[in-house]
């Protein structure tokens, strides 16, 4: 009996190592998405204790120049919190651009599978008919010797 082959295996396979690079891109992009989650987040936190030493300072007896060093501390703090921002709404975007590429190759790839599923069972079907027509006509052929045997031990 010939044995399955699914001719357009080497698209298959294409196609699944497409898949798996997408995944990769993906798991890249989620990785550099929760770093900048990290970023904002210890931004966040830098800058309200910024404030709040800024307040406290400004509560005690000080000088106008230490005033403006904390106004301007804070000031550099809060553009770095918005460049931080920017980075991770740069990086969401990112996550899902890959997301959407991955499941294009998800979808092209699952499309080649099930074409290969329904081949295979065309396959499996064209055998058990060969394998039925094969026992049919053993049947038939016993049949006949039986019959003919009969006939000729009867005469």
């Amino acid at each position: 009996m010939p044995r399955f082959r699914f001719r357009a295996q080497a698209a298959l396979d294409l196609r699944r190592r497409q898949l798996d690079a997408a995944r990769r891109e993906l798991a890249d992009a989620e990785r550099l998405r929760d770093e900048a989650r990290v970023r904002v987040s210890r931004a966040d936190a830098t800058l309200a204790a910024a404030r709040a030493a800024g307040s406290a300072r400004a509560r005690q007896a000080g000088t106008i120049t230490d005033w403006h060093w904390y106004r301007i501390w804070i000031l550099r703090l809060e553009h770095e919190r918005v460049a931080e921002g920017v980075a991770l709404t740069s990086q969401e975007a990112l996550v899902e651009a890959s997301r959407r590429v991955c499941a294009g190759a998800k979808q092209r790839c699952e499309s080649l599978e099930r074409f290969r599923e329904k081949a295979r069972e065309a396959f499996d079907a064209a055998e058990a008919a060969t394998e039925r027509k094969l026992v049919d006509e053993l049947a038939t052929r016993r049949f006949v010797m039986n019959t003919r045997g009969f006939q000729g031990v009867s005469s």
